[in-house]
């Protein structure tokens, strides 16, 4: 997502939500996500949410779930379409999206008993990112904050940085 912004002349900061570092945004719009376990957003990026809801509300804000619900679908994938903290905090950020992704999941990050359920579900192991559908995201993110006539040299930046 990072790369698709640059590319397209804006900054993309790469920031771990998790570290105690991590601090309030300063850009002018905000693209989130955290990968889901169990109906939830990782906790330090929940926690960051929850610490800087004033700042995130004050700008665009675009938000992402990464899980395998996506993958295996029915219930678990509408479940997942909701995951905390977000549901205490959407009226408040009031996010342009939120997009559930797919992502990537290998047989050595469960327990046994993990590996049983999983497959029971008809879950298969392996890379499910859809590579196609995130670069389109991302560039409908980067056209939406550069035809913003109010904002659109707002939101533009010099050279490109990842971090």
């Amino acid at each position: 997502m990072a790369a698709t912004l640059t590319g397209r002349g804006l900054q993309a900061d790469l920031t771990d939500l998790a570290d105690e570092r991590a601090t309030a945004p300063d850009h002018d719009a905000c693209v989130l996500g955290s990968a889901i376990h169990n109906g939830r957003w990782m906790p330090g990026a929940a926690e960051y949410v929850r610490r800087y809801t004033p700042e995130l509300a004050r700008r665009p804000l675009w938000l992402f779930s990464v899980g395998l619900a996506r993958v295996l679908g029915g219930p678990l994938e509408r479940w997942s379409r909701n995951p905390e903290p977000l549901p205490a905090v959407r009226d408040l950020l009031s996010p342009v999206d939120h997009r559930l992704l797919a992502g990537a999941f290998e047989r050595t990050h469960t327990s046994v008993l993990g590996h049983v359920i999983f497959r029971a579900m008809g879950g298969h192991y392996g890379d499910h990112r859809d590579w196609h559908e995130i670069d389109a995201w991302a560039e409908g993110i980067a056209h939406r904050l550069l035809s913003d006539p109010s904002g659109k040299e707002h939101h533009r930046t010099g050279p490109a940085q990842n971090r």
